[in-house]
């Protein structure tokens, strides 16, 4: 991610997440929505959705989810940093699955 200068509620992090299940994606919107210099930009439940609606919405970060029902977020995170490399990639998991996060790093992830 950039260094945009300082951030506030008028140049807040821009974030997208990703995330299969709607009530994971509520709860980390609800959470970030409390802090004044976040704004959540954007959503998917696919990779699918998220290869499309990650480019045209510009986030700061994307919030992926490991495991996803058409791919995993270790591959958005690839193909999302090949289009925009300033892109900071987070990624979520439930798992305790240290390849998939040494796959994350190595695709870019922070």
């Amino acid at each position: 991610m950039p260094d945009n200068g300082s951030r506030s509620a008028e140049n807040p992090i821009r974030v997208f997440l990703l995330d299969d299940h709607e009530v994971v994606r509520r709860g980390v919107r609800d959470l970030l929505g409390d802090e004044p210099d976040i704004s959540v930009v954007g959503e998917a439940g696919t990779a699918e959705q998220a290869l499309t609606r990650v480019p045209a919405l510009r986030p700061d970060v994307a919030v992926l989810d490991v495991r996803l029902p058409d791919g995993n977020g270790v591959d958005v995170c690839r193909e999302l940093r090949s289009r925009m490399p300033d892109l900071a990639c987070l990624m979520l998991t439930s798992f305790d699955d240290e390849e998939a996060l040494l796959d994350a790093v190595m695709a870019g992830a922070r």
